[in-house]
């Protein structure tokens, strides 16, 4: 499945939920409002209710027959009363005691019975043998405008005219989401809450591949990439692999022309240090000790391109460390093996031999000895190398790391090398998942750090 093809279904899922949730909730209820609530908020302010003036009264459907009954108990001229319904309220009856209540058609008074004016709005009350008596709402009295100031109607606006010509409108306040922005956040609410744990799901299921990808990537040069849904990836694995396939090749013609290289350069030094022989004194000294120089560097090439192509195998990291401090006849006295955890680690080991070699000649040769730490962490196996020398600047940590790059301490004769040793041991590191950092010691000196992943 294309992660394309997901994200267009898990939307076509989104909208369909709440399409569904908006279609089939229950319309919400219709605000409605009394006379006597209305008359009530005109008095005074009410919880509920907005008050406001204006210039004129508000346009919109007017009621006569709550304008009556709400001037009559104001004690009002009704053409200083003003009922509306908003412009697009659904006008509806109202049934009081089996008698209806509604509106009048047309926009005024037509013809009744017997060619009498009706007014605007009336109320028919029933009387005994079922007599009808139509009054005006205004003079209706005694349990009939009791009902009609309590009958619950669609919220209206109330307006009086005030005494320097404007209008004291009251209304019942609007909520600030109406019914159908509750519905549709009902049914986001609910889209999320359903969609969230199978986005998570299908989420998962797509990353893992790409976890996969990652960890062979950085794990293991060797380690097969995934090649598995979705196509994405299938492609994007490809396209590394490719490249991955390439800059090993170009990694091992660089590594085979260095070699043959450095081997080529041999025979013309031996020529040369023969030659040297024969120079007089001091200049012959100064000459061999370069020539000795140039030697030390294409042997420490010769082995790192050499200790490059060794197969990587599983190392108990303690019992190897303490062969290479005894092989390399510091002893004891000079570089300790301290107390540590048990660890091991996949790595070629002469590569690996080389490059703490290199550590630990430095700290004999410049600082007179060190102390090796071995240190399982939840990053993999820390070896650690401290000594109590001159330590290094933190500004030349970095340089030191780059190939043929020395310190101030090792560009004389006797100890100087060809400025390959740290470099070795950082691209040593980064090729088998780990770094190296150079760090000062808490007690003065430098501490050499060389993170590996655990086997």
């Amino acid at each position: 499945m294309a992660i394309g093809g997901f994200g267009v279904a898990v939307a076509t899922l989104g909208v369909a939920t709440t399409a569904a949730i908006v279609i089939l909730a229950p319309q919400p209820p219709v605000l409605r409002v009394s006379a006597g609530e209305a008359i009530a908020a005109l008095h005074r302010p009410v919880p509920g209710f907005d008050r406001h003036i204006v210039a004129g009264p508000p346009q919109g459907a007017r009621l006569p027959m709550l304008e009556g009954v709400i001037a009559a108990e104001l004690g009002r001229s009704p053409r200083d009363v003003r009922v509306t319904w908003p412009n697009g309220t659904a006008r509806i009856g109202e049934h009081v005691r089996g008698a209806t209540v509604r509106k009048a058609p047309g926009p005024g008074p037509g013809p009744g019975p017997g060619g009498a004016a009706l007014p605007p709005a009336f109320v028919l009350i029933q009387r005994a043998r079922g007599r009808l008596e139509l009054v005006q709402p205004g003079a209706a009295g005694g349990w009939a405008r009791s009902v009609l100031i309590g009958l619950p109607m669609t919220a209206f606006t109330t307006s009086v005219r005030q005494q320097d010509g404007r209008w004291l409108s009251v209304e019942p306040a609007r909520p600030f989401l109406g019914g159908w922005q509750r519905n549709i956040l009902i049914a986001l609410a609910v889209s999320l809450l359903l969609l969230a744990p199978i986005a998570w799901i299908f989420a998962r299921r797509l990353t893992r591949p790409f976890r996969a990808l990652a960890g062979a990537l950085d794990n293991d040069r060797a380690a097969p990439l995934p090649h598995e849904r979705p196509r994405e990836l299938r492609e994007a694995a490809a396209a590394i692999a490719a490249m991955r396939d390439r800059l090993a090749i170009e990694a091992a013609e660089r590594a085979r022309m260095l070699t043959a290289i450095a081997h080529d350069l041999r025979t013309p030094l031996t020529g040369l240090r023969l030659r040297i022989e024969a120079a007089p004194e001091p200049q012959r000294a100064r000459m061999v000790a370069d020539v000795e120089r140039m030697q030390a560097m294409i042997g420490e090439v010769l082995a790192f391109a050499r200790d490059a192509a060794a197969p990587v195998k599983v190392v108990d990291v303690r019992p190897l460390l303490a062969a290479i401090i005894e092989d390399m006849g510091q002893g004891s006295a000079i570089v300790r093996l301290l107390p540590g955890d048990e660890a091991r680690i996949a790595v070629p080991e002469l590569t690996f031999r080389r490059a703490v070699e290199n550590l630990l000649r430095n700290a004999a040769d410049y600082a007179g000895g060190g102390r090796v730490t071995v240190r399982q962490a939840d990053t993999g196996v820390i070896i650690s190398i401290a000594d109590d020398g001159p330590g290094i600047p933190a500004g030349d940590r970095e340089r030191l790391l780059r190939p043929f790059e020395r310190g101030e301490a090792s560009r004389n004769r006797d100890t100087g090398g060809a400025g390959l040793g740290l470099s070795i041991v950082r691209d040593f590191a980064a090729r088998h998942g780990g770094d190296f950092t150079l760090a000062h010691a808490p007690n003065g000196g430098t501490i050499a750090s060389l993170r590996l992943p655990s086997a």
